[in-house]
């Protein structure tokens, strides 16, 4: 699979790179410019807006971190190179690793997009202990946040997967907690292409982007478009819209439900008491905690079924791992 190093055209001078850099500013209040902040770049237009709008908005303390999954030959290795090039211009730190993705995939046998994203997250969570931070930025902008979204409905995973991706999170990873920031979330890509052409920023392109084999590229490709076409644009910034206010109410229902999802076994009584609503939001917080990738409803009924009495003792879940009820309690192994 080709990738092309894209180098923008004449700059539009009737676009100002200022609102975007306000916007990274605003969501990034409480951030200090004197922090050391980690940055994924992958050397795609997104990660490389992302960090030269950090530079431009005061962050000059960061770290590039590039992670070579191997899964496209010569191309994958020509990103790790322009991205270490990329920092060297920069007078920044970069930290670059790789994995056989795809023979790691084959022997969890965990699909390939489950081992890309764990092995690019070991990475990072390897980084920021070498680094001695624990704040990492990733450049997920509105459309990822619009397909995001979209696949977790369909994929049943409830409020907590409408609400979307986070500005702030924290993920734990190989035993740390990292804090992911996300401040492209209000800037979609067209404004983030607009952006680099401005500035006349180099960048590389993914071909495999444009192909509609996975099932993000699918959604993004095909269907995303074909809604477009058929009801308007307008769905985008209500989708990202309603986002914001599912997030809000996942806030309040996580706090609820957070103090008991924390905890390494589930009492079977007291998951049996609860409200059906309040049980699954527990339920789907502790696989979750409990390192279960991304669970969606189907996973979470699963486990649910353990309480019934009478029920199988034990159900399967992804990553070759189960759940299962023994003596009262949920635990998984």
């Amino acid at each position: 699979m080709n990738l092309e190093l894209r180098k923008s055209g004449k700059a539009n001078r009737e676009i100002s790179p200022l609102p975007l850099i306000l916007k990274i500013k605003e969501v990034l209040a409480r951030v200090s410019p004197r922090k050391k902040l980690i940055v994924a770049v992958s050397g795609g237009a997104d990660s490389v807006a992302l960090l030269h709008l950090l530079i431009e908005a005061g962050y000059k303390n960061l770290v590039v971190a590039h992670f070579n999954h191997r899964l496209r030959g010569k191309a994958s290795a020509a990103d790790a190179t322009f991205v270490r090039k990329l920092a060297d211009q920069l007078n920044l730190p970069c930290e670059v690793g790789s994995d056989d993705v795809r023979k790691l995939a084959s022997d969890r046998k965990s699909s390939l997009e489950t081992t890309a994203r764990e092995s690019r997250y070991d990475f990072l969570a390897f980084v920021a202990r070498k680094q001695r931070t624990r704040s990492l930025f990733l450049a997920h902008h509105a459309d990822d946040q619009l397909e995001t979204c979209f696949f977790n409905f369909l994929r049943g995973s409830g409020i907590a997967g409408l609400s979307g991706m986070k500005p702030l999170s924290v993920r734990s990873v190989g035993g740390i907690k990292i804090e992911l920031h996300r401040p492209l979330l209000g800037i979609t890509k067209n404004e983030l292409l607009d952006y680099l052409k401005v500035r006349r920023i180099r960048f590389r392109e993914d071909a495999t982007n444009a192909i509609a084999d996975a099932s993000r590229n699918k959604l993004r490709l095909k269907v995303l478009p074909l809604i477009e076409e058929l009801f308007g644009s307008a769905f985008r910034t209500t989708i990202v819209r309603n986002a914001r206010i599912f997030s809000e109410e996942e806030e309040l229902l996580s706090s609820i439900s957070l103090p008991i999802a924390k905890n390494e076994t589930l009492s079977v009584k007291l998951m049996r008491d609860l409200n059906p609503a309040l049980r699954g939001r527990v339920l789907h917080a502790w696989l979750k905690n409990r390192g279960v990738d991304e669970p969606g409803f189907a996973e979470v009924e699963r486990v649910a079924s353990l309480l019934e009495p009478g029920a199988a003792a034990k159900v399967n879940l992804p990553a070759d791992r189960h759940a299962r009820r023994r003596g009262g309690i949920l635990f998984i192994e």
